[in-house]
């Protein structure tokens, strides 16, 4: 009986894709990555606050100890001692992952090459590619997600440098609350890197995304208000995040699924690297030690209370700025950080749970839409 010529077939090489690959490959499995991009390029940021160590810690280009949310009662300043709001750039994490997988015996990364048919056989799988087929004892499937969610987070950003200093380098306002041009919630989102450097980013919590059109025209506004005289646009990100409880890809019996079609970004706020990291850590330990990959990410506590707060905004999203704003304002230091984070302590969810007003939540916990 032919062995398959690798352990591991590794569908797309994203973020979930690379990052479960180079924990494999330092195990010493043997793998091989399809990607159909032909090269990668700096077209998107991950920003999180780190709670655990993983591969890419040498990638963070900033860490910020203080951020930002502007609500319909102004603005709330939250810092830490302890925890750090980190931005990882795509080019350094992919140059990262790259070179780890470069140094590994086994492990084999096809860039401009795409998955087409994905077959179980007796040894395990077949995998159909543009440049010819290959098999492998396991199929971890990364791709992006082939359907769209009922509700998602949709943002248009762009990278620039201005003629005068106008940021705060030490301060991320994570949420500007602006009137909606969606049918959801609206806010703007600027990570500074230096005074005349930031991303600037606007964002929609919404069932659709408002468009290209509309992204373009309020992006172009908010930049406008800055008042920062002439800036250059270094590079541009977009992209549609899932905020959807037990959202998933399906996917063949037996296939792993990761990333966003695996249910990697948190329901409640579509932050999603920190939980790709988590999800390497315990696919790359199942097929290790030989145990059963775990399934989601979250147990039925945290998924009760995604599914009320999603369904809070979602029926009532004029509200939503205020209820943002009552979590930054409310909640302890540290505790809504790391509930966002993915903290599953029953302090973290008692101090964000006592931190909003309890009557539209009651009645969503009562009254599933």
């Amino acid at each position: 009986m032919p062995r398959p010529d690798v352990d591991i077939a590794i569908l797309g090489g994203g973020c979930a894709g690379l990052s479960v690959a180079v924990r494999l490959a330092a195990a010493g499995r043997s793998l091989r990555v399809v990607e159909p991009r032909a090269a990668y390029s700096e077209d998107r940021a991950w920003s999180f606050w780190r709670t655990a160590p993983d591969p890419f810690e040498e990638c963070v280009r900033t860490s910020w100890t203080t951020w930002d949310v502007t609500g319909p009662g102004g603005p709330v300043r939250r810092s830490s001692r302890h925890l750090r709001y980190q931005t990882v750039g795509a080019g350094a994490f992919y140059d990262r992952a790259q070179a780890l997988l470069d140094d590994a015996s086994g492990a084999e990364l096809s860039l401009g090459t795409a998955a087409q048919e994905v077959a179980r056989t007796a040894q395990g799988w077949r995998i159909d590619t543009g440049t010819g087929p290959f098999t492998a004892r396991h199929v971890i499937d990364t791709r992006p997600p082939k359907r769209a969610p009922g509700y998602g987070q949709f943002f248009l950003g762009r990278e620039i440098r201005t003629e005068r200093p106008v940021f705060d380098p030490d301060v991320v306002q994570l949420m500007q609350f602006r009137p909606a041009r969606s049918a959801g919630v609206d806010f703007v989102y600027i990570l500074p890197y230096a005074r005349d450097r930031a991303l600037v980013e606007v964002t929609s919590f919404a069932p659709r995304s408002p468009g290209r059109d509309v992204f373009e025209t309020w992006l172009t506004e908010e930049i406008d208000a800055l008042e920062a005289g002439h800036h250059d646009v270094l590079r541009e990100e977009h992209g549609a995040l899932p905020m959807q409880v037990g959202f998933h890809d399906p996917a063949p019996e037996g296939c792993i699924r990761m990333g966003l079609g695996g249910g990697a970004a948190r329901p409640s706020t579509g932050y999603a690297f920190a939980r790709i990291q988590r999800q390497a850590d315990r696919v790359t330990r199942a097929l290790v030690t030989g145990s059963d990959v775990p399934g989601t990410l979250d147990g039925p506590f945290s998924r009760f209370m995604d599914r009320v707060f999603l369904q809070v905004i979602q029926t009532m999203p004029d509200r939503g700025p205020a209820l943002f704003e009552s979590l930054f304002r409310n909640t302890a230091s540290d505790r809504l950080e790391h509930f966002l984070s993915g903290s599953i302590h029953p302090v973290d969810r008692l101090s964000v749970m006592t931190s909003l007003p309890t009557v539209p939540f009651l009645r969503a916990a009562l009254r599933p839409a």
